[in-house]
């Protein structure tokens, strides 16, 4: 194939990430990558207001390939909550899957403290990184669907130009030196480092040119990000020395979903990690006394509120049961578990649960 490369607080009851709307005190997760390799090699912190002490200063690799398939959302046909059926969920998906190096085989799930994830496609896998760590991202085009140009867009590790991976007007001739329109059968190389002011959680996603889904109406429909509204994003997540490890680490993305931008659905469909409707989301458990994070993400045009039944947690001002995201801002939630039972988590947009935003979290004594 084809390839280009262009070089380039003492312990709360929870704690909250700087990545999240009230910029509250740091969290992470625990050591973790996608083939860490190469001999140790030291990136410059950057200076700022949230000092972190320099980790393993590593070179971390990671081969994203981004893959097309048929995502049906409601995988059973029938929300548990409601006991209705439910149709006309499925479409022609999009997703960032990990593979060995070299593109060598798909990465095994690993939903442990430190893993990746189910790494199906929707979200993409976790990436990990420390503070002072170099990153190289490898990707490849491999949408055999629609063969449209990709790309790779971080938030929150530090890169230049080349490796910003985000499409403009300007690049109207299919201008890929900076990595917004790999084409199909393509691969391309991006290159970071992990500042200081990179503690948290942060999105990934595809920033290519704007398309339309096929049978779409231009009318209506928004081409902006279409990519990622199909399932192209994930989650990095950055950690320092001082980031304490948990037992459980939950890994959760706000997705929605048009009909007017995807025409084959029934309805507008609102998803955590692909799925939606009780039943189909993801079903997280715990057990009395572990220390447990989630970090969660959303791109889109929606705001959502993430609410866990039965807990509560302190966000650096005061104690709640409710986080407020928004498109490409996240949360990091940590707290040590106390409360056995069978819970609900969900948006407490009211459109939002109804368009499927609901799923349970099962803590055992």
């Amino acid at each position: 194939m084809p390839s280009t490369d262009h070089e380039q607080v003492p312990e709360d009851p929870v704690r909250l990430s700087r990545r999240s709307l009230l910029g509250a005190a740091a969290a992470g997760g625990a050591l973790g990558g996608l083939g860490a390799v190469g001999p140790p090699a030291l990136a410059a912190p950057v200076a700022g207001p949230a000092p972190a002490r320099i980790g393993s200063g590593r070179h971390r690799e990671f081969w994203l390939s981004i893959e097309s398939f048929e995502q049906n959302l409601v995988p059973t046909g029938f929300d548990q909550m409601m006991g209705v059926a439910v149709s006309g969920a499925s479409f022609a998906g999009l997703g960032f899957r990990g593979y060995t190096p070299g593109f060598g085989a798909p990465l095994p799930a690993d939903d442990g403290p430190a893993g990746i994830g189910p790494n199906t496609g929707i979200p993409g896998p976790l990436l990990r990184a420390e503070v002072g760590d170099r990153v190289t991202v490898h990707l490849r085009n491999n949408d055999a669907e629609f063969r449209w140009p990709h790309s790779f867009h971080v938030h929150g590790w530090r890169y230049a130009s080349g490796s910003d991976g985000s499409w403009t007007y300007r690049d109207r001739g299919g201008d890929s030196r900076n990595g917004a329109a790999v084409a199909y059968g393509e691969t391309y190389t991006y290159h970071y480092t992990v500042p200081a002011t990179a503690v948290g959680t942060w999105p990934y996603h595809d920033h290519s040119m704007p398309q339309f889904y096929p049978g779409a109406d231009p009318s209506v429909a928004n081409p902006m990000e279409l990519a990622a509204q199909l399932g192209m994003f994930g989650i990095i997540a950055v950690t320092d020395a001082d980031t304490p490890r948990v037992d459980r680490e939950f890994y959760l993305f706000f997705h929605d979903l048009y009909q007017d931008d995807v025409p084959v659905l029934s309805q507008d469909f609102d998803c955590f990690n692909g799925r939606a409707y009780l039943g189909n989301t993801p079903v997280f458990e715990a057990r009395v006394g572990e220390r447990v994070r989630w970090r969660i993400a959303a791109l889109g045009k929606e705001f959502h509120v993430f609410h866990l039944h039965g807990h509560r947690w302190f966000n650096g001002v005061y104690h709640t049961d409710s986080q407020m995201i928004g498109p490409s801002t996240t949360a990091t939630i940590e707290y040590t578990e106390d409360n056995a039972g069978d819970w609900l988590y969900h948006c407490h947009v009211t459109d939002h649960m109804q368009g499927g935003m609901m799923g349970r979290y099962t803590v055992t004594a």
